[in-house]
């Protein structure tokens, strides 16, 4: 099994503490995610980091994650430490860390520094009902902020923001999960479908449009309507996703041994 890795120089001094993060990841931690991909909180030479290990790929991901195209955690750091550089909200990028096999690479782990007190953007409702429509607010700026440095994120889902109220009383957000970036021009049309997955009620929408339109000049009764179209159009995307693998996990469980029984 073959070994790769890079280290941010701000924690080069680590390397050995970071290098065993994949022997040590199954026994120590807290657990913040297990799904898809596992995501843990570590104590790294007495540094909170978030360590994110991908699902192992399929067989052609394998081969392509090796050999032709960076993987997931390669591409995770590459673009937080872009955005970095570009002054765009993303945790500390420390490093990644691949093991490639015979068939190709087998497990990764992309590592940053754990965002402590932070809440996700689907959590704003839970905020003082006087705050909402100013933090919804400051998300469109933060939005369009790294839209003009030519970044489309890809997922810009609900749970791919984070937020903190810091210091100087006003709430900074965050980009995680960062595989699935391009880096090109984007238009006030383009920008506002990157608003499509956000999953709120139509006049929160109208809220995080109106301050995109202001922002980019654009006729603000125009972009609240696209924006709700975009919306309303993911949302039954969505809901047809969810339908037809319910149908399929259904069947799945039908076609079982157990499930004849």
């Amino acid at each position: 099994m073959k070994e790769e890795y890079r280290i941010s120089e701000a924690y080069a001094h680590l390397e050995k503490e970071i290098l065993s993060i994949p022997e040590r990841f199954d026994k120590e931690g807290e657990l913040v995610y297990s799904g898809r991909n596992i995501l843990k909180v570590m104590n790294i030479g007495g540094i909170r980091m978030c360590i994110k290990s991908f699902k192992l790929p399929h067989i052609i991901n394998k081969v392509a994650y090796a050999y032709v195209r960076p993987s997931k955690a390669e591409r995770s750091y590459d673009y937080a430490m872009r955005m970095a550089e570009m002054g765009v909200g993303t945790p500390q990028p420390v490093g990644y860390i691949l093991f490639k096999g015979a068939v190709g690479l087998t497990h990764s782990y992309y590592i940053s520094l754990q965002l402590d007190e932070a809440i996700t953007f689907r959590e704003i409702v839970k905020l003082p009902a006087e705050e909402q429509d100013d933090v919804y607010r400051a998300f469109a700026r933060f939005t369009y902020h790294f839209h003009q440095k030519g970044i489309y994120f890809i997922d810009h889902s609900p749970g791919n923001t984070m937020l903190r109220k810091e210091a100087d009383g006003a709430y900074h957000f965050y980009l995680v999960d960062l595989n699935r970036m391009k880096f090109e021009t984007v238009s006030p049309l383009k920008g506002l479908k990157n608003l499509s997955m956000l999953e709120v009620p139509e006049d929160k929408l109208r809220v995080i449009a109106k301050e995109y339109a202001i922002l980019s000049h654009s006729n603000i009764e125009n972009m609240e309507q696209q924006l709700i179209r975009y919306s309303t159009a993911h949302n039954k995307y969505v809901e047809r996703k969810s339908c037809i693998r319910d149908c399929r996990r259904y069947i799945k469980r039908l076609l079982s041994p157990q499930g004849g029984q």
